[in-house]
């Protein structure tokens, strides 16, 4: 995740701790997308004590965590029937 994501997902994941950031990479044959959330507390508190705005890099957690990791409380089930809705007006 950029800099930039990391700092929107973190408005989200402090209101709701168990907000989700789904990235699609479609030109990554091997990885097209991941979902991750900001590790807690060592992400979370490198970004909330973050000023900087734009692309920049982050400092690592001083707890040796990844800023960012992957969700371990998300399943993927292909074989789940859903229905998309577009609530857009038009």
């Amino acid at each position: 995740m950029s800099s930039v994501d990391l700092h929107t997902h973190y408005s989200y994941q402090i209101m709701l701790p168990e907000a989700i950031a789904i990235v699609m990479a479609p030109t990554d044959t091997e990885s097209p997308h991941g979902i991750f959330h900001l590790s807690d507390p060592g992400g979370v508190s490198v970004i909330r004590n973050c000023q900087q705005r734009g692309f920049h890099p982050h400092e690592e957690p001083s707890d040796g965590s990844p800023i960012y990791e992957h969700c371990s409380h998300v399943y993927m089930n292909a074989n789940m029937k859903f229905d998309v809705i577009d609530l857009r007006e038009k």
